[in-house]
């Protein structure tokens, strides 16, 4: 049987090759094709607007600095554990890539906009142009509680890049036009198209949400991460985050420009997104909804700090929040990620319900210092900190702990150091001040405290 395949294999090889080969005069007609149009006529508005958008997507990688074991030559899986337990390995210094994302240049001196999570772990950056040039970067700034990070190109002639200007994302419509731009599974500038699904879209878990997102059908894969979406006129309408799943299921969501934008701006400027202060502190109340056995959350107003702006507009204890500017809020992390998005120096509309009556609020935003989340911190957890030095640098410690406090019921004592703060390491009280404020912006403090040798985690709501 293999014989005689292989021989009518063969044959048919032979047969072909007896028939003399035509040439173009003696071809057959051509199947019927469609009248061809020249390529102007082709140019549709989503060929326009990813012409005019192609240049200021880069694909960004992040390399992360590895330790990597070198053995000795000739050594054996034996010697090798021997030398891990009882010796000295050796070890050499390295680079990994870790993470490939995207990016828009969002001006003409080369910050690009990309998420944090594209560049969290990374030690160097470098990104690819639409041209093929490679070129380092470095980061700006992040801020993991909106998924925001800003590189800047790194030349030495201060070259001009081509760069994508932002438009606005409060006037968008369901069903128009929206183009994605980015690198999924590292096809470099891949060009998709979709519409707007879906707007105010909450994306997460209970832990970390984002909150007020763009829902679009445009393919976004793996990679897209940090790359634009931009509307059908070429403009910058969002950041391209996250998708539903682990593969593309029609499903993908993007970050406002007007939100990304002002964080992008306080990155640049500041390195840090400063934080406005309010004075207000809330938690999720349940209360019974109208079907029989089920409950929902309303936004309770547990505290209102004396001589802050939200007690000079009149806000109470006991308040129910229904709205931040004009968006409905349905928990108290929604309302943190709404109050955020409000400038330092800008002013919020907030609606509340006193009881019956529904009560309108608005208040400015003020800067809140280091200091004053400190001072904040300590009315919230009871801790009382300093610092010491110690042979091996610096710690910070726990000089005391009210009683009744939060961290007296968690067992804290004096003496106590911290090492970290919301998986942050710090060594001093500057460095603890600055966490204090991050901190203050998720509502979460969670510690590592290190007593003699042993350490565990402790957490505050710090609202």
């Amino acid at each position: 049987m293999t014989i005689r395949v292989r021989t009518g294999a063969a044959l048919c090889g032979v047969i072909v090759l007896l028939f003399p080969r035509a040439s173009p005069a003696q071809a057959p007609s051509a199947l019927p094709r469609a009248e061809l149009r020249p390529p102007a006529e082709r140019r549709n508005p989503v060929v326009v607007a990813a012409e005019k958008s192609r240049g200021a997507v880069v694909n960004v990688s992040a390399e992360e600095l590895v330790r990597m074991r070198v053995p000795a030559p000739g050594a054996d899986m034996g010697q090798l554990l021997f030398e891990e337990f009882f010796g000295k390995p050796r070890y050499r210094s390295g680079y990994a890539v870790t993470s490939l994302g995207s990016g828009v240049i969002v001006s003409p001196e080369g910050y690009v906009l990309t998420n944090a999570h594209v560049v969290e772990r990374g030690a160097r950056y470098r990104v690819q142009l639409l041209d093929g040039r490679e070129l380092p970067a470095r980061v700006l700034g992040t801020d993991s509680g909106t998924d925001l990070a800003v590189l800047r190109i790194e030349t030495k002639d201060r070259e001009k890049f081509p760069f994508l200007a932002g438009g606005r994302s409060d006037d968008l419509m369901i069903g128009e036009s929206v183009i994605a731009i980015g690198n999924p599974f590292g096809l470099a500038h891949t060009v998709t198209a979709g519409v707007v699904s879906a707007l105010h879209r909450k994306v997460g878990d209970p832990r970390r949400s984002l909150f007020d997102m763009i829902q679009t059908d445009a393919s976004i894969n793996p990679g897209n991460s940090g790359g634009p979406l931009v509307n059908i006129q070429g403009q910058l309408i969002g950041v391209n985050t996250a998708i539903l799943g682990d593969r593309n299921a029609g499903i993908g969501f993007a970050i406002p420009i007007d939100r990304a934008l002002r964080i992008a701006e306080d990155l640049i400027r500041h390195g840090e997104v400063r934080e406005g202060w309010t004075g207000i502190a809330v938690k999720d109340q349940p209360v019974k909804s109208d079907v029989i056995g089920s409950e929902r959350v309303r936004v309770l107003v547990s505290s209102v700090e004396a001589g802050s702006p939200a007690a000079g507009a009149g806000v109470k204890k006991g308040d129910l929040v229904e709205s931040v500017g004009d968006g409905q809020v349905e928990s108290a992390a929604e309302y943190r990620f709404r109050i955020r998005d409000v400038p330092v120096g800008g002013t919020v509309r907030i609606g509340l319900l006193r009881g019956e009556a529904r009560v309108p609020a608005s208040m400015r935003s003020v800067e809140l210092s280091p200091d004053r989340a400190e001072s904040l911190l300590r009315e919230r957890t009871g801790l009382v900190l300093g610092e010491e030095q110690l042979r091996g640098g610096n710690v910070v410690v726990v000089r005391s702990v009210k009683r009744g406090s939060p961290a007296a019921e968690t067992g804290l004592q004096a003496g106590d150091w911290i090492r970290e703060v919301n998986s942050i390491e710090v060594s001093s009280l500057a460095g603890w001040r600055k966490a204090a404020v991050q901190a203050r912006r998720t509502g979460r403090l969670v510690l590592l405290v290190q007593r003699g040798r042993a350490a565990e985690r402790v957490a505050f709501d710090v609202d």
